[in-house]
């Protein structure tokens, strides 16, 4: 393990030097997984550096998620970005519900569940914005979980885009003997139904993940996202801390 640990530090450091941003993404892999009475704060901060000319940018997320019983979850999200000198502001409001339709425990380690949610633009020249999503997870017995996300997506206003956005998420991580774990994760925006673009006007973003507990009630969440497509960000740095009470 101490030679995985060492690459997985590696890639941690080279992705801290790579170049310029595009945009700051505070989107995780999420589970499946409804727990009732939940009552869960989280922090999320991303930060592109700056590189060729491209302001360097940080993106801060605060959301509060209740579990109202074993199958539905409720979540209410603010964003709030700023890149070079300009001023932080506040970007979108946003509210999410989920519903898992499947169990671990009946379906041999797979859970699933659909999620819609809904963007409010709080600043100007951003469009408003609805999807759906397919949350999937599956969890092998040799400590190896996979998770995937696959959403679509409808931006209205003035401003807006017109087709059905795609989006697909992947995460493959290792849980070690001290319950930290670590793996990677893909994800990939294929723009929208109107026009998809070739590869490189398209969204891909490739990088390593650990993450962890620290206590009953405490998890965090490091990650980088490297761009591998050229309208990507270069490089998305992440940091999530939550809170179940």
């Amino acid at each position: 393990m101490r030679g995985l640990s060492a690459l997985i530090s590696a890639l941690f450091a080279g992705f801290w030097i790579q170049g310029a941003a595009n945009a700051q993404s505070t989107s995780g892999v999420s589970g499946s997984d409804v727990n009732a009475g939940e009552d869960l704060f989280e922090y999320r901060f991303s930060y592109s550096p700056e590189n060729d000319g491209v302001d360097e940018g940080f993106s801060h997320r605060f959301h509060y998620q209740r579990g109202f019983d074993e199958r539905w979850r409720g979540r209410v999200l603010l964003t709030l970005g700023k890149h070079g000198a300009d001023p932080l502001k506040a970007q979108t409001a946003s509210v999410e519900i989920l519903h898992q339709f499947r169990e671990g425990s009946d379906a041999g380690g797979w859970r699933s569940a659909i999620r819609v949610d809904g963007n409010i633009p709080l600043e100007d020249g951003r469009p408003g914005r609805a999807r759906i999503a397919w949350h999937n997870s599956y969890e092998f017995e040799n400590h190896v979980e996979m998770r995937g996300v696959l959403l679509f997506g409808r931006e209205f206003g003035d401003l807006a885009k017109s087709g059905v956005s795609i989006e697909t998420r992947e995460e493959i991580t290792y849980k070690l003997p001290s319950g930290v774990r670590i793996g990677a994760q893909l994800f990939d925006n294929y723009g929208n139904t109107g026009h998809f673009g070739a590869f490189d006007q398209q969204k891909h973003q490739l990088g390593p993940v650990i993450k962890g507990r620290i206590g009953r009630h405490l998890k965090y969440e490091l990650s980088t996202l490297f761009g591998v497509s050229s309208a990507a960000s270069d490089a998305d740095i992440r940091f999530f801390v939550s809170y179940a009470l």
